[in-house]
C-alpha cells in the first residue's frame, strides 16, 4: 500500500464527519431511505455524481492539487 501524508488522511475525516454531521441535521432521513438504491430513482443518479465527485476530491488531494470544490468552505490542508 501507498504511504499518504497523515494531514491528508486528517483532511478526508474532517470532511467526512463534515457530512455526516450536515446530513444528521438536514437530512437525517437519507440512512433510512435509502432511495439511492432504487433503480432509475434521481436519487441513485445524485448518488453516483457524488460519489464520483468524492473520488475526485480524494485523488486531488493525493496527488496535491489545490481543491476547487464549491463546497469546500475551509482549507483542510496547509500548503
Amino acid at each position: 500500500m501507498t504511504w499518504l501524508d497523515p494531514r491528508i488522511i486528517s483532511a478526508i475525516r474532517r470532511r467526512m464527519c463534515g457530512i455526516r454531521e450536515w446530513m444528521a441535521e438536514e437530512a437525517p432521513y437519507v440512512s433510512v431511505d435509502q432511495r439511492h438504491l432504487d433503480g432509475h430513482a434521481p436519487e441513485r443518479a445524485y448518488w453516483h455524481y457524488g460519489y464520483q465527485a468524492a473520488l475526485s476530491d480524494v485523488l486531488a488531494m493525493i496527488e496535491g492539487r489545490t481543491n476547487q470544490g464549491r463546497y469546500t468552505r475551509q482549507r483542510d490542508m496547509p500548503s
